[in-house]
């Protein structure tokens, strides 16, 4: 049986991968951190600038909130309260020809231990389909390794993150994305984390040093438009946020990218 504790150490010890993370690829910057006390708990944000990455942005709440409907409806506690550690992560590359880096783990308690998440990444180019085939290769060998349905958690994230309104996807759809895994997926839901560091660093070390042009660089700017269109009309985790209170400098600070064109 996992401790209900464990599921926040080891968040913890995902911000401090981030942190070392973005420090060894944006060695000339540093890692600013911003807190927040919001009507449903403390939120912290972490941001970094520097030669790799334009923006390295992460959030993390400790909230105690209604129980979220997609999650009381499947576990049949609406109305319940639930302790709620969030923590989402976002790379945004300043060459286009590194995909944006995302990943998102919460944990739920109640009356029982409820993990959530997911990753992906986001190319800016499909000639770059190889970065997507890497990164869905490496999801389907720890899903494998864990006894996870690939096709399975690849359809959830697939079937949430697309545009109603364009009928497009959101991101490469390589990842994969669970609203529901219980204490026994413990070591998988660890899993993640460790696997997108490692396959993104191998993205990032990869793409780092292709050329790019100023209209490469537009092109990325124009893709950081439709994801934050998605993220204000249709994301039901950042409206549900705003709603209950949560400053939109805290919350949208922490994902949205530094830069977009419309």
């Amino acid at each position: 049986m996992v401790e209900k504790k464990a599921g926040a150490t080891f968040l913890a010890d995902v911000i401090r991968r981030f942190d070392q993370f973005s420090l060894s690829y944006n060695p000339s910057g540093k890692v600013d951190t911003k807190s927040w006390d919001t009507p449903m708990g403390r939120l912290d944000v972490m941001k970094s600038s520097g030669d790799t990455f334009e923006k390295a942005g992460l959030i993390y709440c400790d909230l105690t909130i209604e129980t979220p409907p997609v999650l009381a409806e499947k576990l049949g506690q609406q109305g319940s309260k639930a302790q709620v550690y969030v923590l989402e992560i976002n790379f945004y590359p300043h060459n286009p020809f590194i995909p944006r880096g995302y990943m998102e783990l919460r944990v739920n308690i109640t009356d029982t231990l409820v993990l959530a998440g997911g990753t992906d990444i986001f190319p800016y180019f499909s000639r770059h389909e190889e970065d997507s085939t890497f990164f869905a290769d490496g999801m389907k060998e720890l899903c494998a390794s864990h006894g996870q349905d690939y096709n399975r958690l690849q359809k959830t994230r697939a079937d949430f993150f697309v545009s109603k309104y364009r009928k497009d996807k959101v991101g490469s759809h390589a990842g994969i994305y669970s609203f529901q895994l219980e204490e026994k997926d413990f070591t998988f839901f660890k899993g993640i984390a460790e696997t997108f560091f490692r396959l993104y660093g191998a993205i990032v070390e990869k793409g780092k040093a292709r050329p790019f042009t100023p209209e490469d660089a537009e092109s990325k700017l124009l893709i950081h438009g439709l994801w934050t269109q998605w993220i204000l009309l249709e994301d039901e985790g950042t409206k549900y946020g705003l709603e209950k209170g949560i400053p939109p400098d805290a919350l949208l600070g922490g994902i949205l990218p530094p830069r977009a064109t419309f």
